[in-house]
């Protein structure tokens, strides 16, 4: 995999990577066995580690939580709550979403999930005019595009950016360590608060415009080794 090589290159060669995702990190177990990633900013930013340590862990309240399981099934959405403890999805008319398990109440959650820890949810386009059509969940949560028919909710405050600035403030209390320049990857929404806050922003190939036009460079796309292309035309391997 050559993504994979040109990451491991580039913290061979001192520098140190940091994979920001919106996923948790049970999602990228695969890539984190080809990658040697000093940290990770996951679930949109909610939980962020560095060198295997827990330094962020941002959950929805519990009373935030009930009213938004209670209002999602009354206007009939479908969607995923991501979090450290597993997944599980609420839904009037499903009993599974891709293999995992998908329930109709609050007090079933519990059972698949006794902590109710969830950092992050994810719907399909299926589920987006029911989205639009709650006050609440449209006033109360951030909301991101992130392509291809799939969207995300998040806790107000909480982005890549400032997970990323919750690792890198880390970093920076550690003697001697933190980047002399932040080179920061995106193709997504979601992205776009992490773009902010690097040196040097790119955006993948099939990146929207609006992430297009917030990059200082826009490499190849991420089907075709991108994030590759971007490190050597960077100088970075």
């Amino acid at each position: 995999m050559r993504v994979a090589k040109a990451v491991n290159a580039f913290i061979g060669r001192g520098g140190e990577a940091i994979l920001s995702t919106g996923r948790p990190l049970a999602g990228v177990q695969e890539l984190s066995r080809l990658i040697a990633f000093d940290g990770y900013v996951s679930q949109d930013g909610a939980y962020v580690t560095l060198d295997g340590k827990t330094i962020l862990d941002r959950s929805f309240p519990p009373e935030v939580l009930a009213r938004m399981v209670s209002e999602m099934l009354r206007v009939g959405m479908t969607a995923l709550f991501e979090g450290t403890e597993g997944q599980v999805a609420i839904s009037r008319t499903r009993s599974d979403y891709y293999g995992l398990p998908a329930v109709s109440s609050l007090d079933a959650m519990r059972a698949h999930s006794p902590g109710l820890h969830f950092g992050k949810i994810d719907f399909e386009q299926e589920s987006y005019e029911a989205y639009r059509s709650s006050n609440y969940l449209v006033e109360n949560f951030t909301y991101y595009d992130v392509g291809d028919g799939y969207h995300e909710l998040a806790m107000p405050g909480v982005n890549k950016g400032a997970g990323a600035m919750v690792l890198l403030d880390e970093m920076a209390r550690q003697k001697g360590r933190g980047p002399n320049c932040i080179y920061a990857f995106g193709d997504s929404d979601n992205d776009l608060s992490l773009l902010e806050i690097a040196d040097v922003a790119v955006a993948m190939g099939q990146a929207p415009e609006r992430v297009r036009a917030a990059a200082d460079f826009v490499t190849l796309p991420s089907a075709e080794d991108g994030v590759a292309y971007g490190l050597e035309h960077l100088g970075l391997i």
